[in-house]
């Protein structure tokens, strides 16, 4: 049985079907509901983007950067998720 390696392409590929899945789950359930599974995803990034190796990071930005920008989006999304009307 062969191991997985993780390459950028295929993390880049499983985040898109995540995140689309999490649309169509605001199709079938509500906008609300995928609004804040948005926000879970945003802070999973952040805690990913904290316990990932140097050398196997997308290493473009500091992670500090990375992990403020998350938690901040992951806010925002909790917040809007929580207190908008969305239907």
């Amino acid at each position: 049985m062969s191991e997985l390696h993780l390459t950028p392409r295929r993390v880049a590929v499983a985040a898109l079907v995540a995140v689309w899945a999490i649309v169509m789950l605001a199709f079938a359930l509500s906008p609300a509901v995928a609004v804040l599974s948005l926000s879970a995803f945003a802070f999973a990034g952040a805690a990913a983007r904290i316990g990932s190796p140097l050398r196997r990071a997308f290493v473009v930005r500091r992670r500090a950067v990375d992990v403020i920008v998350l938690a901040v989006f992951g806010l925002a999304l909790a917040y809007l998720g929580l207190a908008a009307a969305l239907g």
